[in-house]
C-alpha cells in the first residue's frame, strides 16, 4: 500500500548523498572550492530566500559566501597511525568555526543505469550542495537581494526538489547547532565526516594529566544525527466511511488533524498506533497497516504514516493524556468539503507560527492539558460533540493532508486490506 507514494520533503529524486565521500577531505574540500556549487544558508533554522518570492530558494556560491567559510576540511597530521586518522576524517577544527554539511550531488543530468559503462558510481557528476549556518554575525541581504524565510512557510511553498534539500539541510545544521557539547564529559565536540559525525574535543586536543573522555573509545566513540519517528494515524470507522481525527487548543480555528504521537522504544509502527489512539482519544484499534512515510525538518523527525480500523461501539474520550481539546468521528462528505473548500487547507505565516511557537507551553491550552484527569472539569474531559466547527485539514505537504485526502478520495480501498 506504500508503493511509490513520494510524500513533500522527500526526495523527487533526491541528491545524491554519496555517503562513501564524507570520510574524504580532499574530495569534500574539491566540491567547496568549486565554482559551481551551491550552499543553503540558515539562520535560527530559517533559510535564505530571494527576498519578496515565498518559495524561492536564493543558493549562495563560494563567492558570495566569501570567508565566512573559515577553514577548509582538514586531515590528519602527516605520518599519524591509522587509528589516528578517522578522527580527522573531513574535519572542521577549530570546533567554533560556522556548522557546515556537505548534504550530495545534484546528478539528475548523469546516467544512473548500472549497465552504463559511463557511470562512475565512486564519483558522480554533477552540482555539489552544502548547508550552512549564519551564526550571529550579520549578513549584508540588502546586497544579496535576500531575507531569512519563516522556515515552515518557506518549505510548504518551496517546490519539492528544493523542499528535499532544505529538508536534510535544516535537520543536519539543526544537529551540529544543538551538539555542541560531549553528552560523556561537557567537553567541546567537533565536527567530522563533512558534518555528518561530531566526537570530543579531547580526541584531537587532549588534556594534560587528564583522562581522556570514555566516549572516544569503544563502539559509540562518535555522535551521529538522530531523527525521532512520529506516528500519524489516519484510523477509520468499521465502515471506513469515517475517519477520527482531533485537535488541539493552541491550533488555528477550524483545524483538525490526524492523531500522532512519538514512537517509543520497543514499538513497532502498529503498536505506536494502537497506543496513542488509546491514550489520545480512548478508542480501541485493531488491524494497522502502513502507508507512507515523510521527513520533517521541524528539527528531525520522520513521521510514519499509517491506517487503523477501530473496533465497533466504543465512546471517544480525552482523559487520558489530556493532548487534545476535541476529536470527533467525521464522514467522508464533510472532509471532502473541506478539501475542495478554497480556504480548506490555507495557513498563514501567522497560521505556521501558531503552530509552531513554543511559547504556548504558558497558554491556557498548555495548563489545561498539564493538569492531571482528577483536576479537570467534567465536560473538559468529553469530546465537543460538534461545538467546534471543522473548517480546515492539514494541506498536502504534511503527511496527515496526504492521509487524509488518500481517504476522502477513496483512492484505496482501505476496509478491505485492514
Amino acid at each position: 500500500m506504500g508503493d511509490n507514494i513520494i510524500n513533500f520533503y522527500a526526495g523527487q529524486p533526491p541528491l545524491n548523498r554519496v555517503a562513501f565521500q564524507r570520510h574524504s577531505s580532499e574530495l569534500m574540500n574539491r566540491n567547496l572550492h568549486d565554482p559551481t556549487t551551491k550552499f543553503l544558508v540558515f539562520k535560527s533554522g530559517n533559510p535564505l530566500m530571494k527576498k519578496g518570492q515565498v518559495g524561492q530558494v536564493l543558493y549562495l556560491s563560494k563567492e558570495d559566501i566569501g570567508d565566512r567559510l573559515g577553514k577548509e576540511f582538514g586531515a590528519a597530521p602527516p605520518d599519524s597511525p591509522p587509528d589516528a586518522k578517522k578522527i580527522y576524517e573531513g574535519s572542521r577544527l577549530p570546533q567554533t568555526l560556522a556548522a557546515l554539511v556537505f548534504l550530495g550531488i545534484d546528478d539528475r543530468q548523469s546516467p544512473t543505469n548500472n549497465s552504463s559503462s559511463q557511470v562512475e558510481h565512486h564519483n558522480p557528476k554533477g552540482t555539489a550542495y552544502f548547508a550552512i549556518d549564519a551564526g550571529s554575525e550579520e549578513w549584508d541581504l540588502e546586497k544579496l537581494n535576500a531575507e531569512f524565510g519563516e522556515a515552515r512557510a518557506s518549505g510548504s511553498a518551496m517546490t519539492p526538489w528544493d523542499a528535499a534539500v532544505f529538508a536534510q539541510g535544516r535537520a543536519l545544521i539543526d544537529w551540529n547547532v544543538r551538539n555542541k557539547f560531549c553528552p560523556a564529559c561537557g567537553s567541546n565536540t567537533y565536527s567530522l565526516w563533512a558534518g555528518w559525525k561530531r566526537n570530543c574535543i579531547s580526541s584531537v586536543e587532549p588534556v594534560p594529566g587528564k583522562e581522556p573522555c570514555f566516549s572516544t573509545k569503544g563502539l559509540h566513540n562518535f555522535a551521529y544525527p538522530r531523527t525521532d519517528p512520529v506516528i500519524i494515524m489516519g484510523i477509520l470507522d468499521s465502515t471506513g466511511e469515517k475517519m477520527l481525527l482531533g485537535r488541539q487548543k493552541s491550533w488555528p480555528k477550524g483545524m483538525y488533524s490526524c492523531l500522532a504521537g512519538f514512537i517509543e522504544p520497543g514499538e513497532t509502527f502498529e503498536d505506536a498506533t494502537r497506543r496513542e489512539v488509546l491514550e489520545e482519544a480512548g478508542i480501541e484499534v485493531g488491524p494497522v497497516r502502513y502507508s507512507s512515510s515523510q521527513p520533517w525538518p521541524y528539527p528531525s523527525n520522520l513521521m510514519v504514516g499509517c491506517f487503523g480500523r477501530a473496533e465497533d461501539g466504543q465512546t471517544i474520550r480525552l482523559d487520558l493524556d489530556n493532548e487534545l481539546e476535541d476529536a470527533q468521528w467525521f464522514p467522508r462528505s464533510t472532509i471532502q468539503s473541506v478539501i475542495a473548500s478554497p480556504t480548506g487547507s490555507t495557513f498563514t505565516k501567522k497560521d505556521y507560527k501558531q503552530l509552531d511557537d513554543k511559547s504556548t507551553s504558558a497558554s491556557d491550552a498548555e495548563t489545561s492539558a498539564a493538569l492531571a484527569p482528577s483536576e479537570k472539569k467534567s465536560e473538559e474531559l468529553k469530546p465537543k460533540q460538534g461545538e467546534l466547527g471543522l473548517s480546515r485539514v492539514p494541506p498536502g505537504t504534511a503527511i496527515a493532508g496526504q492521509l487524509i485526502r488518500q481517504w476522502a478520495e477513496g483512492g484505496l480501498d482501505l476496509v478491505s486490506k485492514l
